[in-house]
């Protein structure tokens, strides 16, 4: 019995009926879905992966050529100076810091566009495990 704390009268009688929701039966087939992993798409996840080296490469060998380029160029700007006008001094900063920029910006699109192959096979198979 329960009493109001104000005044001390008979509260009435909450209802203790409880109410059960039925849950879904969990299906098998989800489960193996999830287990074994998918080989659709196998080419696409073979350019997505070859994409993804290329755009390191590209990043970390551009990057790395861009800045022996302009050390090689401050040693000895006589041989450069034929083919790029102005690499003395400021020039061959400009350069190297271009060709990293470059180098970077490449490569991250190289490696968001693997990742984004990924994602649309990954929404792929979400979307079909749920049908």
């Amino acid at each position: 019995m329960q009493f109001c704390t104000a005044c001390g009268t008979k509260l009435p009688a909450a209802s203790k009926k409880q109410v059960w929701e039925t849950q879904p039966a969990p299906s098998a087939i989800p489960m193996a879905r999830e287990a074994a992993p998918s080989r659709k798409y196998g080419s696409l996840r073979a350019v997505a992966t070859i994409y993804k080296i290329i755009g390191w490469v590209v990043i970390v060998g551009g990057t790395l050529f861009s800045i022996a380029l302009a050390v090689m160029g401050a040693q000895g700007a006589g041989e450069f100076s034929q083919f790029i006008p102005r690499v003395t001094g400021l020039g061959m900063v400009g350069i190297a810091v271009l060709g990293v920029v470059v180098s970077i910006l490449g490569g991250l699109f190289l490696v968001a566009f693997a990742d984004l192959c990924y994602v649309l096979m990954d929404i792929e198979r979400n979307v079909g495990a749920k049908e």
